[in-house]
Parts: C-alpha cells; sequence; structure tokens
C-alpha cells in the first residue's frame, strides 16, 4: 500500500450536525459504558413489576377476584403506572442535562470544538430517548409477559399490549422533549423540574375545567387511553386527537430547544 492511499481524507459533515457521532458516543459511553445501566434497569423493573407484583398476590388472597380478573387489573396497573412513573423519572432524569454541563463550562468547551449547537441538542434527545426507552419501558415489558405466563398462565394479548406500549413510549417522548427544552430557556434545575413535573400532575384536575378541545391537546387523557387500549376495550371518540397532539408537540418542544441554545452566549 503506497503513502498516498494511507494520507488520512477529511471527512465533510453538514454543519447542523457536525459532530454528532461523538457526541452521541460519548452521551452512550455515559448511559451504558461498563455496567451503568444495571442499577436503572433494576430500579425500573422493581418500581414497576414489583408493584404488579405485590398486587397479584393481593388478589389471589382475595376470593372473589378470579383469574382472568386479576389479570386484566394487572395490565392495567401496568400501564397506568409506567405511563405516569417513567414521565416523572425522564423529568428528574433530565432536568440537569443541560443546565449542568452549561454552569460546569463543558458546553463551552464542547462547543469550542468542532461541533455544532444542534448536534448537541439533538445527541442528548437520541441518547436519552433510546436509554429510557430500553430501560424504563422494554425491559419491565418484557419482564411483565414473564410474570403473566408465571402467575395467571396466560400472556397480554400482543397486539393491544404493543399498541397501549407505544402510548406509553409517546408520553415519555413528550416529557423528555418538554425538559430539554426547558433546560434551553432556564438556568435553574428547580425550575426545570418544577414546570416539568407541575404540568404533568396538573393533568389530574386541569381537563376538568378546560374546556375539552383544549385539554383534548395535551397528553393528560394518554394514560386512561393506554389503559383501555391495553385491556382491549372501546376507545372514546376522537381519542386520535391527544395522540396526534403530543407527536406534534414533540418536534415543537425539540425546535424551540434548538433555536434557544443556538442563541445561547458561552
Amino acid at each position: 500500500m503506497s503513502a498516498q492511499t494511507k494520507t488520512l481524507q477529511p471527512v465533510r459533515e453538514i454543519r447542523w450536525r457536525s459532530g454528532f457521532g461523538n457526541l452521541l458516543h460519548k452521551e452512550n459511553g455515559m448511559r451504558w459504558g461498563g455496567r451503568r445501566w444495571v442499577v436503572p434497569a433494576l430500579i425500573w423493573i422493581a418500581i414497576m413489576n414489583g408493584i404488579v407484583t405485590l398486587i397479584a398476590f393481593a388478589d389471589k388472597a382475595d376470593p372473589s377476584m378470579a383469574g382472568q380478573d386479576i389479570a386484566a387489573e394487572a395490565i392495567d396497573v401496568f400501564v397506568q403506572i409506567g405511563i405516569f412513573a417513567t414521565a416523572i423519572g425522564i423529568v428528574i432524569g433530565v432536568q440537569g442535562a443541560i443546565i449542568r454541563e452549561k454552569q460546569l463550562g463543558t458546553a463551552a468547551w464542547i462547543l469550542s470544538k468542532p461541533a455544532s449547537r444542534s448536534a448537541f441538542i439533538l445527541s442528548k434527545w437520541l441518547a436519552y430517548s433510546i436509554s429510557a426507552v430500553i430501560l424504563s419501558l422494554v425491559l419491565p415489558a418484557v419482564v411483565f409477559f414473564i410474570q403473566s405466563q408465571i402467575f395467571w398462565g396466560k400472556l397480554p394479548a400482543p397486539i393491544p399490549f404493543f399498541e397501549a406500549w407505544l402510548i406509553m413510549v409517546l408520553n415519555l417522548q413528550f416529557y423528555l422533549a418538554l425538559t430539554l427544552m426547558l433546560g434551553t430557556l432556564f438556568n435553574a434545575r428547580g425550575a426545570v423540574a418544577g414546570i416539568g413535573l407541575g404540568f404533568l400532575f396538573s393533568g389530574s384536575f386541569l381537563p376538568m375545567v378546560l374546556p375539552s378541545w383544549l385539554a383534548s391537546l395535551f397528553p393528560w387523557s394518554l394514560q386512561n387511553l393506554a389503559g383501555a387500549m391495553a385491556a382491549g376495550k372501546s376507545l372514546p371518540d376522537g381519542w386520535q386527537i391527544p395522540v396526534i397532539a403530543t407527536a406534534i408537540w414533540i418536534p415543537i418542544f425539540i425546535g424551540i430547544a434548538l433555536w434557544r441554545f443556538g442563541r445561547e452566549e458561552f
């Protein structure tokens, strides 16, 4: 091989994603390097599947509960916990993702390299998406299928369960995008966590005072919707509206985060 063929060749990247691969590799290494993923995985399994197990044993002790009723209740509990707990977890886990790096100066250091600001935001969004979905939704769902076979001798209907699982993923993505956006707008973790969790918990009372058309533009009804899907029940009229609206909010939040971070002064 000649010396010319060994010469390093420059790599041309589109400016907006300059450094994206390296940043994504760094972010994934922080979550998957060594055995860093083991403890979060065990925590999520303990939260979601542990509660299902407790309910299963409690209901088995109740002679009025039939096996089919217990299995249906377990599915509903798993979905309800999955929607609510993963939203809380992603807000708490991501609240300092951007603020921490701004405060420590690592964001300014990274951006002094050939890395774009959009790549900085998008790499965090993708890395958190992958890790959160796998650790908090995929692994507990697999364990839940094993639990169902052990406790009740039957598996959940795969298609309705998968549809409900997709709603859980959508809800998680909404709160991830919301928290990343808030991290570019504020410089204090308390503000990010407070707004994110406040929006989540307000879903328990705001839909009762807001016009129904306005409440349907947010993901507050996804919890009940996912439960109905998993149980194979008929869905209410207009159930597509909160699903579509939530899916639209996600790129809007990411777009605002890209715009705001692009104007950050370091």
